[in-house]
């Protein structure tokens, strides 16, 4: 373990006042960046193993986070979660049938492995995004059809109509573009060296363990680097992270979990950044993923999958409001839609429902099943994850459920999702700004990760017109209808949406969190 020898900070700075957006104010005049030591190791500890470092291929949140590190995006997200440029010069521009948008690519950027960046390279990534086999990223980007070099600096994307959620996909994976020199060199083996445009570089990898990035010598706003080194450790027990943290092995910890957060707050050398996530958890239901993911859809037999109104009377045995105060220690948000209340999609009419064990048991009665009808809930394998297991197969027992759980290893349970081996999978999403981003791609019948295997031609129009829809109140009423749809069929449960808590030692600032829950530690420093 690489620890650093600063010079802890004077207990006085403790005080210093937190602005709105977490973040450490420095005061005036610069006293507090007068202090700062440039140069050192920081090392972070995610809660999961990211899966490959690929933007194409890439799925997990803690793969967002160290993405953000080495692979910048052509647009990215500010503390209010506007859409702001990044590699792009300037916001796009859209032709009057918005049918052709235009992006200005910034000059005099340069590939961590000194390439430079051009148009050539933009048109490489996206198109890479758009057509490998197996992207994540097809569905996200599908009504780009085609995309054109206009000069050395300027794209042209052509979509095969309007399509509304682009700018905000192009701010994320969709949008972060890779080396055509080791996209050339490495191809379908991009992940194991990955090179992009960022503030650090790709140094190695040790499976299970870390990840190591180093400062790099083209970026084009190096002299805001002040780290040398960042290391992102996998500590996936909560509790383990907490005791990282604490003892300083770790300076940044990775999502606290409720039964560290008292203990994390009373400790004067450390900070907590806190933000409400625009994402969601929940329970995936495995419906007619019998093949695989991508393959046809053919419903996989179990008591879940074959009657609605079984995953209706699952759901009603599930109370969030305990979930939230049992698991969580009242530090959740309860929900039951794939989007916040803080969102401007948010459909406030539709109520959430509380725990009703007799409608449960008559629905059940109705479908002429015996009891107890087995499911197998796949979960993670840390503390936190059994007791949401132990508390969901405590409700669903009383109204006829039998629920194994299945705890599995993160990236191995991601495999098994998409291989359609399981009944149903306790997880989440980290949450786009567009709605499109929350739900498209899970349930749309022809979406990238759609691994629920659930498809219904209402909900693909309903989807369709929404990404074409020109104005926000007509976005608002086709998305308003999906969730009535996604209510009534429940390929998916909604249980609640996260409430990110990072902690951070008090001898470093210039971490952020945002909305998306995602640490920004790239201009971090010590005091």
């Amino acid at each position: 373990m690489i620890r650093i020898g600063n010079r802890r900070a004077r207990l006085a700075l403790a005080s210093v006042a937190l602005v709105a957006a977490g973040l450490l104010a420095t005061g005036a005049g610069g006293s507090v960046a007068a202090q700062s030591k440039a140069g050192g190791t920081l090392t972070i500890g995610l809660a999961e193993d990211p899966d490959a470092l690929d933007p194409t291929l890439a799925r997990t949140f803690v793969g967002r986070m160290v993405f953000l590190h080495m692979c910048e995006k052509l647009y990215d997200l500010n503390a209010k979660l506007e859409i702001v440029p990044q590699l792009a010069a300037a916001l796009p521009t859209l032709s009057g049938d918005k049918k052709t948008m235009t992006i200005r690519i910034r000059r005099g950027v340069r590939f961590n492995d000194g390439t430079p960046l051009n148009a050539q390279a933009v048109k490489i990534s996206i198109d890479r995004h758009r057509t490998l086999a197996g992207s994540a990223r097809a569905s996200e980007i599908s009504p780009v059809t085609a995309v054109q070099v206009v000069n050395n600096y300027t794209v042209r994307l052509r979509l095969n109509a309007r399509f509304s959620p682009l700018t905000a996909q192009l701010a994320d994976r969709a949008g972060m573009i890779m080396s055509p020199r080791a996209l050339e060199q490495l191809g379908n083996r991009f992940a194991s060296g990955p090179v992009c445009v960022g503030p650090f570089r790709f140094t190695s990898r040790t499976a299970g363990d870390r990840i190591v990035v180093d400062k790099s010598q083209f970026y084009y706003a190096r002299s805001k680097v002040k780290l040398n080194r960042i290391i992102f450790r996998i500590i996936t027990e909560p509790s383990a992270r907490a005791a990282n943290l604490r003892s300083k092995d770790i300076q940044v910890l990775d999502r606290i979990a409720s039964t560290d957060l008292p203990a994390i707050q009373r400790d004067r050398t450390l900070r907590v950044l806190k933000s409400t996530s625009i994402g969601y958890q929940g329970i995936s239901i495995n419906i007619g993923n019998k093949n695989g993911i991508g393959k046809p859809f053919e419903n996989v037999g179990t008591p879940l999958a074959s009657r609605r109104a079984i995953r209706q009377a699952f759901e009603l045995s599930l109370d969030r409001k305990v979930i939230n105060r049992v698991v969580f220690g009242g530090t959740v948000l309860p929900g039951c839609l794939p989007v916040p209340p803080a969102s401007p999609y948010y459909d406030a009419r539709i109520k959430c429902p509380g725990r009703n064990l007799n409608r449960a048991r008559s629905l059940i009665r109705g479908t002429g099943m015996s009891t107890p009808i087995r499911v197998r809930l796949m979960i993670g394998t840390d503390q936190v994850a059994a007791r949401l297991g132990q508390v969901i197969q405590s409700m669903a027992r009383e109204a006829g459920f039998q629920v194994d759980l299945q705890p599995t290893e993160f990236v191995t349970a991601l495999r098994r999702q998409d291989q359609g081996n399981y009944d149903a999978f306790a997880i989440g999403w980290s949450g786009r700004v567009d709605p499109d981003g929350n739900i498209y791609q899970f349930v749309h019948s022809k979406g990238s990760l759609n691994n629920l295997g659930w498809g219904a031609g209402r909900m693909d129009l309903l989807l369709d017109n929404a990404r074409k829809a020109a104005t926000l109140k007509a976005r608002k009423t086709l998305y308003a209808a999906a969730f009535r749809v996604l209510r009534t069929e429940l390929p998916l449960i909604y249980l609640w949406h996260p409430v990110n808590r990072h902690g951070v030692t008090a001898n470093v600032k210039g971490v952020r969190t945002y909305g998306d829950g995602l640490v920004r530690a790239y201009f971090a420093e010590y005091k």
